[in-house]
């Protein structure tokens, strides 16, 4: 069985390839999505590059759409033909809202999408909303990583009940290897770029436990603008990539904060610093607790409570021990239910159901 899986702009499946020799990047291509091999199916990667014109055009198309590849997918259109694939598959709606528009073409292979971004119809750009409003319920499956969003894709965006599947992320639990606790320090660590982080937050919770740890230090990964004191930490605006592995090799405690949302923000870096064998303190949205296990792995904070915040991670940085033995539950955890490979498991049921 053949599928075709669109990359979102930027993204090169040989590039990537390149880059995890090197050490850069986790896993043998992007999402690590090779591993469909391993239940039978030939895997193609897109991700055409545009130049000159098209590409100008297509900048300006994704834009006007929230972010949508329209000009990329159908640059790509040959190549999710029933002739050449018998299931595309977008690994969100960039690349997934596009495909699944061909699919009442009976030539086009049927497609399954992730959603990554989409909440509810309201809170969509007109004209994304009015894409995926029609793309979604022709889709033959629709995924997602936070269990929270099925009943909002139901309800907001009329995809059938037997088409919505939950799929845990899951991540190269050999690129984040399980870092020795020798190494860590008084370090908090945290990192993204997403809507829904609240660096802020974060930072008035570290200057609050700092009251308290003198040598507590924030480590933040993140381009946002963001005004982090000098004499509280470090500000990592350059992209990290594999240099995030020595950030959670000395950090004590991985904090993810988070602004209200169902979409699953955070759970790439949640799942990093389990893998790395260090506690996560992050904000209690829907969903998260199909990650975290509260007090066993990592601590569950509700959102928009800074004093809470930095409760949690004043309690940790208190007791190393417990950091320990949480940090060593959440490894095995992440290399028992999180892995790449064990998503891939999942997606080719999904993937084998809907051809």
């Amino acid at each position: 069985m053949r599928v075709h899986i669109p990359l979102p702009v930027g993204t090169s499946a040989s590039r990537w390839a390149h880059r995890h020799e090197r050490g850069e990047v986790p896993d043998a291509s992007p999402y690590g999505l090779h591993h469909l091999q391993d239940h039978g199916w030939d895997v193609t990667f897109g991700g055409r590059e545009l130049t000159g014109p098209v590409a100008r055009i297509a900048r300006s198309v994704r834009y006007r759409t929230s972010g949508l590849e329209l000009v990329e997918v159908g640059a790509d259109l040959r190549r999710m033909s029933r002739t050449e694939s018998d299931v595309v598959l977008g690994y969100d709606e960039r690349t997934g809202v596009p495909a699944a528009l061909a699919v009442p073409r009976s030539r086009f292979a049927p497609v399954v999408t992730g959603v990554g971004w989409l909440t509810s119809r309201a809170a969509a750009a007109p004209l994304q909303r009015r894409l995926a409003a029609r793309a979604l319920p022709r889709a033959a499956a629709v995924w997602t990583q936070c269990s929270a969003m099925l009943p909002m894709l139901g309800r907001e965006w009329q995809v059938p009940a037997e088409r919505l599947h939950y799929v845990p992320l899951g991540i190269d639990t050999d690129f984040y290897a399980e870092q020795p606790w020798e190494q860590a320090t008084a370090t908090v660590v945290s990192a993204g770029e997403d809507v829904f982080r609240d660096h802020a937050l974060l930072v008035e919770a570290v200057r609050r436990v700092s009251r308290h740890v003198p040598a507590v230090r924030l480590e933040l990964a993140t381009s946002h603008p963001i005004d982090l004191p000098d004499d509280l930490g470090t500000l990592h605006t350059r992209r990290m990539d594999g240099a995030m592995r020595g950030l959670y090799a000395r950090s004590s405690v991985v904090a993810v904060a988070l602004k209200r949302t169902s979409t699953g923000s955070g759970l790439t870096v949640v799942l990093e610093a389990m893998a790395s064998g260090r506690p996560i303190v992050v904000t209690a949205n829907p969903g998260m607790s199909d990650y975290v296990e509260h007090g066993v792995d990592g601590l569950l904070v509700p959102p928009d409570d800074v004093d809470a915040f930095a409760a949690a991670l004043r309690e940790l940085l208190a007791d190393p021990q417990r950091c320990a033995e949480m940090g060593r539950a959440a490894a095995a955890r992440a290399r028992a239910e999180f892995t790449s490979a064990a998503m891939s498991a999942v997606l080719a049921g999904i993937l084998a159901s809907s051809v």
